[in-house]
């Protein structure tokens, strides 16, 4: 499960939070500084989304009518990007740090 809302505290430099779920395991959140897709800034984690969207709320002022489902990071794919992103080389066994791919009609493009 992936949500991502705005931030509406003017005093942050963050200006956008997604949160990330995978089945009982820790929750993440991310942070950016901007609000294209892209690589998250920061990341925290917590033992579960009520101590997540407590701490977004407090620190951030997201509610939790802000939060906007985006659909699961596709296997292999970065969780903090909206879009599949993978390390390239990565599924092949031999990664290429620094260097990533977005898929794009049906193909992986280097960005």
């Amino acid at each position: 499960m992936r949500k991502v809302a705005d931030v509406f505290k003017d005093n942050e430099s963050t200006l956008r939070l997604m949160v990330y779920s995978t089945s009982g395991q820790e929750v993440y959140l991310f942070g950016y500084i901007n609000h294209e897709d892209g690589s998250s800034d920061w990341e925290k984690t917590f033992r579960n989304l009520e101590l997540t969207y407590e701490y977004a709320q407090k620190q951030y002022g997201v509610e939790r009518v802000d939060w906007n489902t985006v659909p699961d990071p596709l296997e292999g794919c970065l969780p903090d990007w909206i879009n599949p992103v993978r390390v390239k080389g990565q599924a092949f066994g031999k990664p290429e740090p620094g260097k990533l791919e977005t898929l794009e009609n049906g193909e992986w493009k280097e960005i």
